[in-house]
C-alpha cells in the first residue's frame, strides 16, 4: 500500500474505529500518534500494540479544546518531525430528535463532530503544507447522507464534516493534499444480523479500517474529495421484503 516512512494522527483513538484503524495503519509500518480524552484506555491500547510490534505514542487531546489541540498538535510535530496522515475520528452520537434536542447538547455536538475537524485539521496542515504532501480522512456517517430520525444534531453534524471534506479537498488540491471522508453505517464489535443493508448484517471496525488504509495510503493519490460509503448498502435505497436476490 506505499507507506513508506509515513507518520499518522488519529483523533478518538481508544474508540471502536480508532483501534481498528491504528491496528491496520500499524501494521502497514505507519508510525501512530494516538490522542483521545481517555488517556487510560488509550495507554493500554499502545501497550497492546507494542506487543504485536506495532510502534504507537498516546497523546491527551480533547478536540473540544483550543488549546488543548494546539499543544497536542505542538507535542506531536516536535516528536514526529512532520505528519503524513490524519483520520479525525472523535465524534459522538447523541439520541435525541429535534425537539428533545437543546441549546446546550445542539452546541456541544456540533462543536465535537464539526469543529473539532476544522481546529485539529489547521493544527496538522503547515507540516503537510510543508513537505508538500498530505492524507486527510473525516469520519462521516450514513446519518449525514441519508439523515437519522432521532439523531438530528448528529446527523446535522456529520452532513458538515461531508461538506467541510469537499471544500478542504478542493482547496487543498493543488498542495499534494487529498482530502476524503468514509460514512460507516452500523457498526458493532461483532457481526450482527441486521435487517436494515442490504447486505443483511452490521459491520465492524475492521471494515472502515480497511477504507481508512485505502485513502490514506499513496493507491489514492487521484482520489480527493470523495465520501465513501462503507454501510452494507443502507444508503443504495429502500429495502424490498418482496425481493429473493
Amino acid at each position: 500500500m506505499l507507506f513508506q516512512n509515513r507518520t499518522a494522527v488519529i483523533t478518538g483513538a481508544a474508540g471502536r474505529i480508532g483501534r481498528a484503524a491504528a491496528k491496520a495503519l500499524g501494521k502497514q509500518g505507519v508510525k501512530l500518534f494516538l490522542t483521545d480524552i481517555n488517556m487510560d484506555a488509550l495507554q493500554e491500547f499502545v501497550r497492546e500494540l507494542a506487543a504485536d510490534n506495532i510502534t504507537a505514542f498516546a497523546v491527551m487531546m480533547d478536540v473540544t479544546s483550543p488549546e488543548s489541540i494546539r499543544r497536542a498538535a505542538a507535542e506531536i510535530i516536535q516528536q514526529a518531525g512532520k505528519v503524513d496522515i490524519l483520520v479525525n475520528n472523535a465524534g459522538s452520537w447523541p439520541h435525541k430528535g429535534v425537539l428533545d434536542t437543546d441549546d446546550e447538547l445542539w452546541d456541544a455536538t456540533l462543536e465535537l463532530n464539526l469543529s473539532s475537524v476544522f481546529r485539529v485539521t489547521k493544527a496538522f496542515l503547515p507540516s503537510m503544507l510543508e513537505q508538500g504532501y498530505g492524507r486527510i480522512i473525516n469520519l462521516g456517517s450514513i446519518a449525514g447522507v441519508v439523515g437519522l430520525p432521532g439523531f438530528f444534531a448528529y446527523s446535522v453534524s456529520k452532513s458538515g464534516v461531508q461538506m467541510m471534506t469537499k471544500v478542504m479537498a478542493m482547496e487543498l488540491a493543488k498542495k499534494g493534499i487529498t482530502v476524503n471522508s468514509i460514512s460507516p453505517g452500523m457498526i458493532s464489535d461483532t457481526i450482527k444480523d441486521n435487517n436494515g443493508t442490504w447486505l443483511g448484517r452490521s459491520g465492524l471496525g475492521e471494515d472502515i479500517a480497511r477504507a481508512i488504509v485505502y485513502l490514506a495510503s499513496d493507491n489514492a493519490s487521484y482520489v480527493t474529495g470523495s465520501d465513501m460509503a462503507v454501510d452494507g448498502g443502507r444508503t443504495l435505497g429502500p429495502l424490498n421484503p418482496g425481493f429473493k436476490g
